[in-house]
């Protein structure tokens, strides 16, 4: 054994070492001061300061203990970086939106809030990245979505305009739209009733459809879910922005939901 194995021989016995008294800590922590039990999560408690050591310096590959599974492939730093910048700008896009809701609710004018997600948005940018490995246009995974999720935009914002909605003066209503991470959009229909949302819901999901290419087309399941809630004046008394948001995300959780179980 050369001196430098030997080396790497004794760093590796002393960070084990260290990661194992740190799941200890960990371990001893939870079932005394927090209090949390089952065999399963002690496990997982204890093995996580190892599997966040490993995942950062990205040897972790695949591990399977039990019901406990963990994957991980090798990511370079600029991916990282992307991801992370991806996720800041949306967070703040959420603040904004969630700003411009308080401003709205303060005016006490009728209002509806209108959520849509393309369903699977994941798992169809994956499968369309794979396809198109031999095309020298080829687009990121992340770059899929947005191209997706834009086009979800546009089709809630023509289906607004096509409704040709007034507000309380007789002039053309307003709207706001808001591309976030849980839903993919968010829109604040101003002006609308409950019947008047279902019927930019039914115009979003028709233009969404005539705006995808053949191309995507071919991707069985590319569909979106979108649900509303509608507030008038006198439903507005102790909302905040942050409740309605919790309510609009329930309601469009158990839409996705129930259209999963019919589709199995």
């Amino acid at each position: 054994m050369s001196e430098n194995e030997s080396d790497q021989k004794y760093d590796a016995i002393l960070i084990t070492l260290v990661f194992l008294v740190i799941g200890l800590a960990i371990l001893a922590l939870t079932k005394h001061v927090v209090k949390i039990d089952g065999d399963t999560v002690f496990v997982a408690l204890l093995l996580l300061p190892l599997l966040i050591y490993l995942a950062i310096t990205g040897n972790l590959k695949e591990v399977n203990i039990g019901l406990i599974s963990a994957r991980l492939m090798k990511k370079s730093a600029k991916e990282i970086k992307d991801n992370i910048n991806e996720i800041g700008k949306y967070e703040e896009k959420r603040s904004t939106y969630l700003g411009k809701l308080d401003q709205i609710l303060k005016k006490e004018s009728e209002f509806s809030l209108i959520y849509a997600d393309v369903d699977d948005l994941r798992q169809y940018s994956r499968k369309r990245f794979r396809k198109e490995k031999s095309s020298a246009k080829r687009l990121k995974e992340n770059e899929i979505r947005k191209q997706t999720i834009d086009k979800l935009d546009f089709a809630l914002a023509d289906a607004f305009c096509e409704c040709e909605i007034k507000d309380a003066n007789g002039k053309d209503a307003k709207y706001d739209i808001f591309q976030l991470i849980e839903p993919d959009i968010v829109m604040i229909a101003r002006d609308t009733d409950l019947k008047q949302a279902e019927l930019i819901k039914q115009k979003a999901e028709e233009n969404f459809e005539n705006f995808l290419s053949d191309k995507e087309k071919e991707f069985d399941g590319l569909n979106v879910t979108i649900s509303f809630i509608s507030k008038a004046k006198d439903e507005m008394k102790g909302a905040t922005p942050r409740s309605l948001d919790k309510e609009a995300h329930k309601g469009h959780n158990r839409l996705k939901e129930a259209r999963k179980r019919k589709d199995t």
